[in-house]
């Protein structure tokens, strides 16, 4: 469950920009998980020609859910977190904002109606955080911490991080490691960072006083996750 930052009080010009600009960004996802999918091996192409994940969205928020049996959650789970990452830099090309937080577990969906206790714990967790980004739920996080023991993560997929948080302490989550996809998604034809990349987006976004620590707790796990990554050459 994903939300954009700064919407709720927006005006009527600037809902209609946010639909347009979210529009744009769940259109782009299917064509990115069919690329994706063509670099995996044949068993996980076919789960996600078989059963692939869905979106669907409703006022500022995107639900990106996907069925799977229990047995299969450690081996698609990791996947979920570079879509997420995905999501998150387009939303960002697109000027939007995003946090939330990502869950395993049941659920039922009908539509756009989605229930059930994945769900719950999500909805407890997605706005908790206080910078950009995508944090796996204490629960979720405990089957991403066996993963990790069987198999390092991969940091396009999900890095571990003190993520700060409403409450004002922080905790040590998983997150969605979608600064290590702004040189494979944002590209340019100057020879510059990864980091000049994430600079040159968030430019683009007013930073209105009351607002500013979500900006810099972000900048904060930028750097921690591109802490010496070269120019492009």
């Amino acid at each position: 469950m994903i939300d954009a930052l700064g919407v709720r009080n927006s005006t009527i010009q600037e809902s209609i920009h946010f639909i347009e600009n979210i529009q744009s960004v769940v259109e782009a996802v299917p064509a990115f998980m069919s690329g994706y999918v063509e670099t995996v091996e044949k068993e996980k192409k076919k789960k996600f020609e078989a059963e692939p994940p869905e979106l669907i969205t409703f006022g500022d928020t995107i639900v990106f859910s996907w069925q799977m049996k229990p047995e299969e959650t450690s081996n698609y789970l990791p996947d979920v977190g570079f879509f997420l990452s995905f999501i998150v830099v387009a939303g960002l090309q697109n000027k939007m904002a995003f946090r939330g937080a990502v869950s395993v577990g049941d659920y039922i969906q009908s539509g756009s109606t989605v229930l059930g206790p994945a769900i719950a714990d999500v909805a407890a967790w997605y706005d908790s955080s206080e910078m950009i980004g995508v944090l796996a739920t204490p629960y979720c996080g405990q089957l991403l911490n066996s993963i990790n023991e069987i198999e390092s993560l991969n940091s396009m997929d999900f890095v571990k991080y003190a993520v700060p948080l409403k409450s004002g302490d922080s905790k040590d989550l998983w997150t969605a490691g979608w600064p290590d996809h702004l040189d494979y998604l944002y590209q340019s034809s100057d020879k510059i960072t990864p980091l000049q990349n994430y600079y040159n987006l968030i430019q683009t976004f007013a930073i209105p006083k009351g607002v500013e620590d979500k900006f810099f707790n972000t900048e904060k796990f930028v750097k921690s996750v591109l802490p010496s990554k070269p120019v492009r050459k």
